[in-house]
């Protein structure tokens, strides 16, 4: 929770400071410059609105493009642990982010690419499926294809956790949210904001549990943990 909290306080005052795109790396280097896009796995930026640099998940902190903050999170796969970028949606006592439906990389020029990953994303099956509502995560590959090749972009998916109560879990909530899921995503928001009494009530009381809904019920939430 400590570390997320001073990811988002570095976040507000760089965004206030600079108009500018930026990534900050494992190493606490920051990358400034414009952000041209990220398919969740990787991230492709102009460095100095220069040359052009790919990032994998893996060896970042985070980024901000486009006013909205992105963490880079571990995913089990198998036996392997994984890294992709989550969009933050809430932060607080109760943490959601999207995964997914964002604008992916554009194709890239070999000559100013400064570093370029060798090898695909991801050697799986099954696209992004594979995630179990139980505890972990587990998302499958299945990208044999270069970072910078232009694909459409993979639905949106929503993943809630809080911290020191388990990992991350996905809640299979959409912009309509399908009726034979509305059952689980209430289950899993009585689960997490369920020990405020009247939060618990607010959620018995919900019909639609559609994103907009659960985005506004989980700020409800923080904004009482505070």
């Amino acid at each position: 929770m400590k570390i997320l909290l001073s990811i988002l306080l570095f976040l507000s005052v760089s965004t206030g400071s600079f108009a500018q795109d930026f990534i900050l790396k494992n190493n606490d280097e920051v990358i400034r410059g414009t952000i041209k896009g990220t398919d969740y796995f990787f991230v492709l930026i102009s460095a100095n609105d220069e040359a052009d640099v790919i990032l994998p998940a893996k060896d970042v902190k985070n980024f901000f493009w486009n006013g909205d903050s992105y963490l880079s999170r571990g995913f089990a796969n198998g036996r392997n642990f994984e890294y992709r970028f989550v969009k933050v949606i809430e932060l607080g006592a109760v943490n959601l982010y999207a995964f997914g439906g964002g604008t992916l990389m554009p194709p890239t020029k070999d000559k100013k690419v400064r570093f370029r990953p060798s090898v695909g994303i991801g050697t799986g099956t099954g696209g992004f499926g594979g995630i179990g509502m139980g505890g972990g995560i587990s998302i499958g590959g299945g990208r044999s294809a270069a970072p910078e090749r232009p694909a459409g972009a993979p639905a949106v998916r929503y993943f809630i956790e809080k911290p020191g109560a388990g990992p991350l879990q996905e809640v299979p909530m959409k912009a309509i949210t399908d009726d034979d899921k509305k059952a689980s995503v209430k289950t899993i928001l009585l689960q997490k904001l369920g020990d405020n009494e009247s939060m618990r009530a607010k959620v018995e009381n919900s019909v639609s549990f559609d994103s907009r809904e659960v985005i506004e019920l989980i700020k409800a939430y923080n904004s009482t943990k505070k």
